[in-house]
């Protein structure tokens, strides 16, 4: 890579392509070799990746760039097929409002341009053979690319602004520049996972760093067909199932932009109130405070209000437009909308869609070309000032199906959804990607009804980690299912306590051998929340019958534990010869288990 002097700024070039201004830049001497790790988010644009996590080599001479921020997946995609090729939104006839791929697929294994998390591990060994890592963290929500080398045995990491979205010519109007956190040492990849969960950790709020997750329950599963009735009788099984939130998903609203409920809540705030109030749960409402219906009373009144790009309204998901919260208008509206919902007993917000908007109109607050970096200011300062005024409402990010993942938006937020697919098998890939750098109370996991799965299967996975968001027909679950659920949900509330001291991952088991990436269509997908004390709980869905009669897992913890079958409450003691053996489990059904290990 090359560095070309722009005034004061330095300008990233690769192969004669300017890539944009270079924020930060790290080298260290030394390297024999490296391995970078990337978890790539969820999107609707990818929704098969699931919360996945992939590892890249970086040979001598050769680049990896990891395309991070709010549209990453379609950012990515558009540089891969050309580094120079302008970005925006599709035009199509059939667009849905939910993909935002404008150029080229999602970004595969050999592609130089791979969207991710803002968070990266590298590791490898130093010319004197010793383990050694780098871990990063991204501090902001901008798009950001990180460009990672190795040349002449030197270790190389830019952050650049991608210019199509930040001009070069406007980046001398930063007030500052996005940056990354960085750590370095010696020892393996888990080492670096370590570090980087420090950096994380230290990030959370500090009431969201130890707190008990909810049980909640939401309206998703009825899709945006709801009303005052039917949510009464989600809440009366709610306080059947002893659920703590009952959030009010996409339908509640008057019309997206206008934040208040229809006329099918004919009793308004006050009637939601009342509803959860008798059934034992506090009140969640889902909003997309970035977004406006082009019918809504804001976009009418206001269109002056509304984000453009390249010269066009953005029109985002469900067909909305976007506000552009780099306009300080819209931010004191909008904080004007929350209070009136927190005033009226609003607890939990679970805000989605498209936040943090890109616009470069010339009538906003914000210079022309950084209209991205003043909408995540003004995002920012709209979630702060409400935490200090409203401290009882805790705030889920839901955006856009979990992006994106950095510092800031940790530092925001109370949790992060961990897959908008509401699939097991996408939840349990999901659950330990994100598992590697937050801890497990901070990964809310939509379960749907999957009927296709047997019950045991339905439940298994949502055990581990958490806020566990119920988003089925809940009123018309079978005798047999509520019960079920019932038992899974005491084992749930019985180690949620424990969820922020430990972490999600993949079970360790024998007889059975996963890909090496674990894909969401695995035929076992077994993960663990493992206590820093070694206590573990451990989940396991066989999606189909295996050709071996059964498989073992292998708890973490060794020496003689009791194992209890969580699911039939039935508990043995295992000495320590029969732990290393491991525990068997048969693979000749399609089926869900729960087992917990704790030392005796």
């Amino acid at each position: 890579m090359q560095r070309v002097p722009s005034g004061q700024l330095q300008v990233a070039k690769v192969e004669g392509k300017e890539l944009g201004v270079i924020a930060q830049s790290f080298s260290e001497a030394g390297w024999a070799s490296c391995t970078v790790r990337l978890l790539r988010t969820f999107s609707w644009d990818a929704k098969e990746r699931a919360f996945e996590l992939v590892d890249f080599k970086l040979e001598e001479g050769s680049d990896l760039i990891a395309v991070c921020g709010p549209y990453a997946t379609a950012d990515a995609a558009a540089f891969n097929v050309d580094a120079e090729m302008d970005v925006g939104f599709p035009e199509r006839e059939d667009y849905d409002g939910v993909l935002y791929l404008v150029h080229g697929q999602p970004a595969i294994a050999n592609d130089r341009y791979q969207d991710a998390a803002a968070w990266i591990v590298l590791s490898g060994k130093g010319l004197d053979g010793k383990d050694r890592f780098v871990s990063l963290a991204l501090e902001k929500s901008n798009t950001q690319l990180v460009h990672m080398s190795v040349e002449d045995q030197q270790l190389n990491i830019s952050l650049i602004l991608p210019k199509q979205i930040y001009p070069i010519s406007a980046c001398s109007e930063l007030i500052d520049l996005p940056q990354m956190q960085i750590r370095t040492g010696l020892g393996d990849i888990e080492s670096a996972h370590a570090v980087l969960r420090e950096m994380i950790l230290q990030a959370i709020p500090t009431r969201a760093r130890n707190y008990s997750a909810p049980l909640i329950v939401d309206t998703w599963g009825f899709g945006t067909n709801v009303n005052q009735a039917l949510v009464s009788s989600v809440a009366n099984t709610a306080k059947d199932l002893e659920l703590e939130v009952l959030t009010i998903d996409k339908g509640w609203e008057n019309i997206v932009g206008d934040w208040r409920p229809g006329p099918h809540f004919e009793d308004g705030m006050p009637g939601l109130a009342e509803i959860t109030a008798r059934s034992g749960t506090r009140l969640g409402l889902w909003a997309s405070l970035g977004n406006a219906d082009p019918l809504s009373t804001v976009a009418i009144e206001h269109p002056d209000w509304i984000a453009s790009w390249r010269g066009k309204p953005q029109v985002v998901s469900h067909r909305t437009s976007s506000l552009c919260m780099g306009h300080g208008p819209v931010i004191e509206y909008l904080a004007g909308q929350l209070a009136n919902l927190a005033n009226n007993g609003l607890t939990w917000l679970l805000h989605d869609f498209e936040t943090i908007s890109r616009c470069d109109s010339d009538i906003h607050d914000h210079p022309q070309g950084l209209g991205e970096d003043w909408a995540v200011r003004g995002w920012y300062r709209l979630l702060a000032e409400f935490r200090e005024n409203f401290s009882d409402v805790w705030i889920e990010n839901c955006w856009n199906g979990g992006r994106p993942l950095d510092l800031q938006m940790v530092a925001h937020h109370d949790t992060t959804i961990g897959d908008d697919f509401c699939d097991v098998r996408h939840n349990a890939v999901a659950k330990v990607g994100l598992g590697r750098y937050l801890p497990a109370h901070w990964c809310s996991s939509y379960m749907s009804d999957q009927n296709s799965l047997t019950l045991r299967s339905q439940l298994a996975i949502y055990a581990v980690g958490g806020p566990w968001i119920l988003m089925g027909d809940i009123p018309n679950w079978s005798a047999e299912k509520l019960s079920l659920a019932k038992r899974v949900m005491s084992v749930y509330r019985s180690w949620r306590l424990m969820f922020p001291n430990g972490s999600v991952r993949w079970a360790q088991l024998s007889g059975w051998q996963a890909d090496s990436r674990w894909r969401a269509d695995q035929e076992v997908l077994a993960i663990s929340f493992v206590h820093e004390s070694g206590s573990e709980l451990m989940a396991c869905v066989v999606t189909q019958q295996l050709e071996n009669p059964e498989f073992r897992w292998h708890p973490v913890l060794k020496g003689a534990l009791r194992i209890t079958d969580e699911f039939t409450g039935e508990s043995r003691d295992y000495d320590e010869s029969e732990v290393v053996a491991g525990i068997a489990i048969s693979g000749t059904t399609a089926e869900g288990h729960l087992f917990s290990a704790v030392a005796i």
